[in-house]
């Protein structure tokens, strides 16, 4: 359900967040570690420093550092960042049209369910969650038996 560019930039902030706070990581190292393609981290850490998610530091103990702490940045943050306000699929019968409460394709009402669970995940999961081994699945089976 997110962009590939939403999932690099959740990796990086994921990495940075295990980080002591104020330290700087250097791109390369950040790359290699979230997994994400050196040129492109770039670009998504740019767009991540627009945002006043992130800082930049050039020269010796230089790299990126998280300006907010992990336990403040919620993943539907930075979804917003890359994704607009609304990360919300199309119909899932017909790509084409917008399904609503009153205009309702046949898949409408269970998939409904399924998107503000995964919605309430992004709202209620920080990048703390993330770098703390379990915790997000754990949020996320949580959701899977209220609903």
């Amino acid at each position: 359900m997110l962009t590939v560019t939403t999932e690099y930039a959740l990796r990086a902030l994921s990495e940075l967040s295990r980080s002591p706070r104020g330290t700087a990581v250097l791109g390369r190292d950040l790359a290699k570690t979230a997994r994400v393609p050196a040129k492109y981290l770039s670009k998504i850490m740019l767009s991540l420093r627009n945002a006043g998610m992130v800082g930049t530091t050039r020269g010796l103990g230089g790299g990126y550092r998280l300006l907010r702490s992990p336990e403040a940045v919620h993943l539907n943050d930075v979804v917003r960042i890359f994704e607009g306000t609304s990360s919300k699929p199309t119909c899932l019968m017909d790509s084409t049209r917008k399904c609503s409460d009153n205009h309702p394709c046949n898949a409408h009402p269970r998939f409904h369910d399924v998107q503000m669970a995964y919605h309430q995940f992004l709202r209620d999961t920080t990048l703390s969650d993330l770098a703390e081994n379990g915790k997000a699945r754990t949020t996320l089976e949580k959701l899977a038996k209220t609903n």
